[in-house]
Order: structure tokens, then C-alpha cells, then sequence
């Protein structure tokens, strides 16, 4: 299990990077920093999504106080330690055996005194059977427990800057619209603005923090046109259109709607679109041992997939050459026939599905999805849905000869 290390800016580091260090191999250090759009919440956010363990080294009051802002319902099986970055005590926050494990290492690693709070762990319940995880697709904040969780990109911010506007007070009016809206911040796919808007500092500083998601301008006699609910007389007598980022929103989400109407702070306007996408799904068949050299074709739809779907072994023989924010969604064959057991997948209604509906079910919700198969020619039939299908069959389907 690979342990989350949080520093919580500067004072945190030392401390963070030690334990890095004397766990190089199942540890990842995330370390926030008050210079860049990664400050303390982004970090204990990406930790706590990522990882069941957790470490974080700061202040408590801070910690407690940075737990309460992110709403976080903690998992009953994830573990919260709070290091003092003085190097004085440990604290679990949560409690239970792999906790109070996890202080005594730290303890070991760093001779800081473990602090536990005498709550005693809840007796075990009653072990359930085993349930499947649900496939679950959403642009929304959800925890996911247990679920296999696919966030596709399909949000569309529209963005309006004054003259003044500084860059802190645009990003920080989008942060909070997207958490009171319950709205997950990688979700985000483009913004979206009026002509002459996209050098503003204010939003490229949110396209920056949002990791660098284009940004479309569009002229202000097109926005006009688009109806929009929060039209303002004065804004159209300012730049030529009664509505920025509403307008801007649904102009670059042809065919979707708005989810989030305008929210205003001082100087900045922002609103929220979700775009009606078209998913893909990719059916690539590989022969046993060609995912050490893979073709280009098969290669370049491996890289595109936002998520790959096959059997354990097929999922697992092709990581290696994903990208690192891929989704592995490995599905046993024989699932079908035992829908409690290990490494099977459901749709939101409780059905279980095989590889090709896992497969079908991600790119109908927009998703680039690859199926990946060993040996078996052109591989399973897909059916028909709101995606496109692309066939990238194995090498052995082409140089067979035609039927005697």
C-alpha cells in the first residue's frame, strides 16, 4: 500500500521529505506550497482521492481545520495521521489497528511521540459478501467508495474578467462554485470567454491552476445571440453582449446546458456548462506478448484512453504503456456467473456487467475507452451506442489468408 505524505507548506517539508525518503518505495510526497495554485486543500484533496493512508505533517488545529474546509467524510478504511512538523508527536484521527501501526512506524522513522486520543476501536462487524464495485461516471464530487470512479472532463467554465480582476479573486470564485455545486475541479475541460479575454492574467492564472485546459474566445456578436437565463443590460452596453460566462459556457458546449448559472464576486463573473459528449470505444487486439513491442496504431489508442477495460491479465499487460491518470477497470471473465465475487463491475441500477458492457457503459457517459483483448482476432461484438467504435485488430487477424 503506497502512503500519502502531505506537507503542509513549508514548515512541513523537512519532515515530509524524510519520511519519503526512508519509504522511497511506498510512499508519494504531495507538498503544498503558498506560491502556486497547489496550496494545503489541493494537496490533502489529491492525497486522500489517491491513497487509504495518509500522513500529514503540520500543525493539528491546521490539519483539523484543513479536514472540516474540504468536507472530507473519511472513509471507515482510511488512515489520518497528523505529524507535528517540530518532530514532538504523532496523532491518528482516525482509529483502528492499521492506524495505531501506522503512528508506531512513524514513530520508529522519525522518534516523535505517539499521541492516541483513548477512544477505543469499534468491535469488527459482522464480515459481509463481498460486493461488486460500481461503475461509476460522473463529473460530480463523489467519494466512490468501493465504486470503480471515472471522471470524464465534461464541464465547461465560462469566465468573465474586469480590468481589475487579480488572479487570485477569479480562481477562488471558481473553487468555491465548483465545491458548493458539488462539482469535481478535474472535470473541468476547457473555459471559455469573450474575444480579447484569454491573455487576461486573471484567466490564464485559472487555466493554469486548472492544469493548463484550453481556453476559447468567442466575438462578442455570437455570445449575444446565445439565450442565456441572467442577461445584464449593463455588461451588453460594456462589451457588446448582454451575458459573458453564460453565454461563453454554452458556446463552447454545443448541445449541452448549464449546470451552474453566473456567480459574481467583486470583479469576475463565472458559470458553468456541461457539455454533451460522444464517447469512444476502441477495440484493440493484441497477441500474447505484444504489449513488450507494441505496434503504433494499438500504442497511439492505449495513450488516447482516458480508460482501459479487459480481463485482470489483459489490464494488467498493458499499464506499463498508459498514462499515468489512465483508469485500469480489469473485469473477470467469469464474473457473470458469480456477481459477488472479486473483480466484477455493476451500472448504477446493480447489473453486472462483463467487459464489453463495462466497456459500452464508460464510453456511452463520454468516456475514450479501450478494450483490450489477447488473441482473439477482432474480438467481441460491441454494441451499438452513442460513441464511436474503432477496431485495432491484432496482427495475427491481418496476415491470415483468405479461406481455402
Amino acid at each position: 500500500m503506497v502512503i500519502g505524505l502531505v506537507a503542509v507548506y513549508e514548515p512541513g517539508r523537512p519532515l515530509t521529505d524524510e519520511l519519503h525518503a526512508l519509504w522511497p518505495d511506498s510512499s508519494h510526497a504531495y507538498r503544498a506550497s503558498r506560491g502556486n495554485c497547489f496550496q494545503a486543500p489541493e494537496a490533502m484533496n489529491l492525497a486522500f482521492t489517491l491513497h487509504r493512508q495518509v500522513i500529514v505533517v503540520g500543525p493539528l488545529a491546521t490539519v483539523v481545520h484543513l479536514l472540516a474546509d474540504l468536507h472530507r467524510d473519511l472513509r471507515r478504511d482510511t488512515d489520518v495521521l497528523c505529524v507535528d512538523p517540530l518532530r514532538r508527536w504523532v496523532i491518528p484521527l482516525t482509529h483502528g489497528d492499521s492506524a495505531e501501526e501506522l503512528a508506531r512506524e512513524v514513530e520508529a522513522a522519525l522518534g516523535v511521540t505517539p499521541v492516541f486520543t483513548g477512544s477505543s476501536p469499534q468491535p469488527e462487524a459482522p464480515s459481509a459478501p463481498e460486493e461488486a464495485p460500481v461503475l461509476r461516471i460522473t463529473d460530480q464530487e463523489d467519494p466512490g467508495d468501493g465504486d470503480q470512479l471515472v471522471r470524464p472532463r465534461t464541464l465547461v467554465v465560462g469566465i468573465g474578467a474586469g480590468s481589475g480582476t487579480e488572479p487570485a479573486e477569479a480562481m477562488r470564485l471558481l473553487t468555491d462554485t465548483l465545491r458548493e455545486a458539488g462539482l469535481a475541479r478535474p472535470a473541468v475541460a476547457r473555459l471559455a470567454t469573450v474575444a480579447g479575454k484569454a491573455d487576461h492574467p486573471a484567466v490564464r492564472w485559472v487555466a493554469h491552476c486548472l492544469g493548463g485546459v484550453p481556453v476559447d474566445e468567442h466575438p462578442a456578436r455570437e455570445l449575444a445571440a446565445v439565450p442565456v437565463p441572467n442577461p445584464s443590460s449593463a455588461v451588453g452596453a460594456a462589451v457588446g453582449t448582454a451575458s459573458v460566462a453564460e453565454a461563453a459556457a454554452l458556446a463552447s458546449a454545443p448541445g449541452g446546458r448549464l449546470v451552474v448559472a453566473k456567480r459574481k464576486s467583486a470583479t469576475a463573473t463565472v458559470a458553468i456548462a456541461r457539455a454533451a459528449v460522444r464517447g469512444r470505444l476502441a477495440v484493440i487486439g493484441l497477441p500474447p506478448g505484444a504489449q513488450d513491442h507494441p505496434e503504433p496504431e494499438p500504442l497511439a489508442e492505449l495513450r488516447r484512453a482516458s480508460a482501459v477495460v479487459g480481463t485482470p491479465e489483459a489490464v494488467e499487460a498493458v499499464a506499463g504503456l498508459l498514462r499515468p491518470t489512465t483508469r485500469l477497470v480489469p473485469v473477470d471473465p467469469d464474473a457473470a456467473s458469480a456477481p459477488n465475487g472479486a473483480g466484477t463491475v455493476s451500472d448504477g441500477a446493480g447489473a453486472v456487467l462483463d467487459r464489453t458492457g463495462a466497456a459500452a457503459h464508460l464510453a456511452a457517459h463520454g468516456h475514450a475507452v479501450a478494450l483490450v483483448t489477447f488473441g482473439e482476432g477482432d474480438g467481441p461484438t460491441v454494441p451499438p451506442g452513442p460513441y464511436e467504435v474503432h477496431r485495432v485488430p491484432g496482427p495475427q487477424a491481418s496476415t491470415q489468408g483468405d479461406p481455402a
